[in-house]
Formats: C-alpha cells, sequence, structure tokens
C-alpha cells in the first residue's frame, strides 16, 4: 500500500535513499499556474509533475481529465521525467484539491508498486512550516527507462457504473460539496444537477482539518461508517471530473481497503446533458437530487 509520511521523513529520504524522486504535482481549476509556481518555489530536489499531461485530450473524450490508456507514451513521459519502475516517488502539492492523490492513483493505473508510493501530509506549506530546504529554478533531468503497464482494476467506466446501477455489487461515493451532491447549481455548463442514485456523499473537505492536514486514518473510518458505506463491499469513487476523488482511493488504500476504483468520467460525463457520453441517453443515465 502507499504511504504518508511528514516533513522529517520526506527529509530523510530525500538525503539518505537511493532510487528516489520527489514530485510537486500540484493542480488548480483555473487561475492560478501550478508550473510557474514550481519554477518559483519548490522542495529541493523536487521535479514538476503535471498531472494533466497523462489526460486524454483527444476529441472523443467527454472530459479533458479522462486518464490515457497509451502504455507506450505514458512510459515515455514517465521516462523522460527521469523515473524508474524501482523508484520511490514522494508526491506532494500546493492545490486545495490535493492533487498529490491524484498523480498517486495515476501512478497506480501505470502499474507502479504502491509500496513505492508516498504523498506528503500538508504539502508545501508542512514542508515550508517545518523549515524545509526550497529552491526555483527548472531542475536537469537525467532522462530514464520506464515502462508502464495499465492496471484497469483501479478504474470504472460508464457502462460499469451503468451495470452496477442495474445490479448493485459496488457502492458510489461522491466526494463533491454536498450541494452540488444535492441537486444544486452545477459550476460547468451542460451539466446535469444531482447525484448518480444510491450513491454517498463524502465531501472531499470533510477527509482534512483546517491546516490541510489528513484526518486520523480511525476519523475517517468512523465517517465512513456514519455516512452508511459499507467497509466490506467495494467501492467506487467519484467526483466532478476525476482530480478529487482519489483522495478517497488513497485513504481506503490507507485503510488497508484493497477493493475500490475510481469512475473516470465522473459527473461531468454521468450528468452530461446531451449524448456525447458514450451512447447511453439520459434515460440510461438517471439523475437523483435530495429534496427536503
Amino acid at each position: 500500500m502507499p504511504w504518508l509520511i511528514n516533513p522529517a521523513q520526506l527529509d530523510k529520504f530525500r538525503k539518505n535513499q537511493k532510487n528516489l524522486i520527489i514530485l510537486d504535482a500540484s493542480f488548480h481549476h483555473g487561475g492560478r499556474n501550478a508550473q510557474q509556481e514550481f519554477l518559483e518555489k519548490h522542495i529541493i530536489d523536487a521535479q514538476f509533475f503535471d498531472v494533466d499531461v497523462f489526460s486524454d485530450h483527444s476529441p472523443e473524450a467527454v472530459h479533458p481529465h479522462m486518464l490515457i490508456r497509451d502504455e507506450k507514451r505514458i512510459s515515455e513521459l514517465l521516462g523522460n521525467l527521469g523515473i524508474r519502475n524501482d523508484y520511490k516517488i514522494m508526491l506532494y502539492d500546493n492545490s486545495d484539491l490535493h492533487s498529490a492523490c491524484r498523480a498517486l492513483w495515476q501512478f497506480k493505473m501505470f502499474g507502479h508498486n504502491s509500496n513505492l508510493l508516498y504523498i506528503l501530509d500538508g504539502g508545501f506549506q508542512a514542508w515550508e512550516k517545518a523549515g524545509g530546504k526550497t529552491e526555483s529554478g527548472q531542475p536537469t533531468v537525467t532522462p530514464k527507462t520506464y515502462t508502464a503497464r495499465f492496471e484497469p482494476a483501479f478504474l470504472r467506466t460508464l457502462t460499469e457504473i451503468k451495470a452496477n446501477l442495474a445490479n448493485p455489487t459496488e457502492q458510489i461515493v461522491d466526494v463533491r460539496h454536498p450541494v452540488r451532491y444535492s441537486g444544486g447549481p452545477e459550476s460547468r455548463a451542460h451539466i446535469r444537477s444531482g447525484h448518480v442514485p444510491g450513491s454517498y456523499c463524502f465531501p472531499l473537505v470533510s477527509m482534512f482539518d483546517k491546516e490541510g492536514y489528513f484526518l486520523p486514518i480511525e476519523k475517517i473510518r468512523k465517517k465512513c461508517i456514519e455516512i452508511g458505506i459499507d467497509l466490506n463491499t467495494p467501492i467506487i469513487t467519484s467526483c466532478g471530473s476525476g482530480m478529487t476523488a482519489p483522495v478517497l482511493n488513497f485513504l481506503l488504500d490507507l485503510m488497508n481497503y484493497p477493493q475500490h476504483a475510481m469512475y473516470n468520467g465522473s459527473w461531468t460525463e454521468w450528468g452530461a446533458e446531451g449524448l456525447f457520453a458514450g451512447e447511453l441517453s439520459l434515460l440510461e443515465r438517471p439523475v437523483e437530487t435530495c429534496v427536503d
């Protein structure tokens, strides 16, 4: 399983471990430029990992964050970042989306050993607060050889969500804000309001404390049970467009809960008004709302 570490542990790894890489996986929805912020200041020895480079930007993609499945292309991109399959990968971010979790999920999808994946609790702010060294500029990269092996078990498709709706074997957990889940207005155009029928609401914000650190894992477990989630039944996570749902996947890994995956299309696909979402009509993609 992957690991959650603090700044002191990351610094110790950085100084003493070989076959290791630190990646800034910051991502923002509009406004801020994550790569520019990285160039201005980042954790010493880190490189920038653009989570969206690994997204499918073809005209057929239903939203811009659908994961690519081209193993050859993925291998080339990771090798050019100076990563090998045997590397320990230390991920952090400086984002309200906690996008390091998206990057970790991507590495799992690419076949990287989960035991070699780490996330810095509290991200870049925690590093600075602890007095960790930083630097600026573009680091020098020595390309390596990486061989990706796509792992479809960690991903669910539109067709699979429809099949699960007809014959439920997996729970769907939605990490969007409760207002959006309940049927409030959507931020994206041409997207219906509500949620997949029968899904649970576990908002992203409820997984962290006020300082942006993960809540203790036992509190997360308790919250899951209080919401009604059965921790003995497989889970599919979902969000707006697949960027924040992996936070819950990471926490489920920390709970030693192996039976979970993420819905690649998430609400942007299921809630779409038009027919571009595969071949499923609106009747085949029903929407549920919460009415007082």
